[in-house]
C-alpha cells in the first residue's frame, strides 16, 4: 500500500488539477478547439506518465518497486504521445479517447479505494463509490447516448471535472491513510471506524 500511496501523491495531483481545467474548458466551449484540447491532454498525460516512470526508477533504487508499477507510466506516456502527434485524426474518435482516459482513471481510483477498504479506513465506502461513478461516466461516454457532438463534448468536460475533483479527494485520503500507517508502525493509536489499532 505504501508504494501505491507514494505514486499517487507524487504524480496524480498535477494530473487531477489539469483534468479539472481541461474539463472546464470543454464544458464551457464544447465547439472550440477540440484538436487543441486533445494536444493539451496528450501533453498532460505524457508528463504524468514520465512522473510515474521517473518515480519508479527512483524508488527501485531504494526499495525495489515491482515491475508492474511501470504499467501506468507506459500507458499514460504512450497515450499522450499518440494524442499529441495525431490530434486531427483523434477528433473523430474523441469519445473513445476520453472515455478510455476516464475509465483508466477510474481503475486507478478503484485501486486506491480498495487500498483504503482493506484498511477499513473511515468513510472507505465513499471512496469506493467515487471510483465506481468515474468508471460509470467513462462507460457512458463510450456508449454516447447523445445525438450531437456538442452535447458529447459537454458531457466529457463535466466528467473530467468530476474525475479531477474525485482524484484530489482520493489523493488527500490516501495521504491521510499513509500518515496513519506510519503512526501505527511507530506504536501510536489510530482510529478506523471506532476500532483502535496499536
Amino acid at each position: 500500500m505504501k508504494s501505491i500511496l507514494r505514486e499517487q501523491r507524487r504524480s496524480s495531483t498535477l494530473a487531477a488539477l489539469s483534468t479539472v481545467v481541461l474539463g472546464l474548458a470543454l464544458a464551457l466551449w464544447p465547439d472550440r478547439s477540440v484538436s487543441l484540447m486533445c494536444a493539451l491532454l496528450g501533453a498532460v498525460l505524457l508528463v504524468c506518465g514520465l512522473f510515474y516512470l521517473i518515480g519508479w526508477f527512483a524508488d527501485k533504487r531504494k526499495s525495489g518497486s515491482p515491475a508492474f508499477m511501470l504499467i501506468p507510466g507506459v500507458v499514460l506516456a504512450g497515450l499522450g504521445i499518440w494524442l499529441m502527434t495525431s490530434a486531427e485524426s483523434v477528433v473523430t474518435l474523441i469519445q473513445y479517447v476520453f472515455g478510455a482516459v476516464i475509465l483508466f482513471h477510474g481503475v486507478l481510483d478503484l485501486q486506491a479505494a480498495f487500498s483504503l477498504t482493506r484498511q477499513r479506513f473511515r468513510w472507505w465506502w465513499a471512496d469506493l463509490l467515487l471510483a465506481l461513478v468515474t468508471l460509470l461516466l467513462g462507460l457512458v461516454i463510450l456508449i454516447n447516448p447523445f445525438g450531437t457532438f456538442a452535447a458529447l463534448v459537454t458531457l466529457i468536460g463535466c466528467s473530467l471535472i468530476y474525475d479531477g475533483i474525485s482524484d484530489l479527494w482520493l489523493i488527500f485520503r490516501l495521504g491521510r491513510a499513509f500518515r496513519d500507517l506510519e503512526r501505527a508502525a511507530n506504536g501510536d493509536i489510530i482510529e478506523t471506524d471506532g476500532r483502535e489499532i496499536r
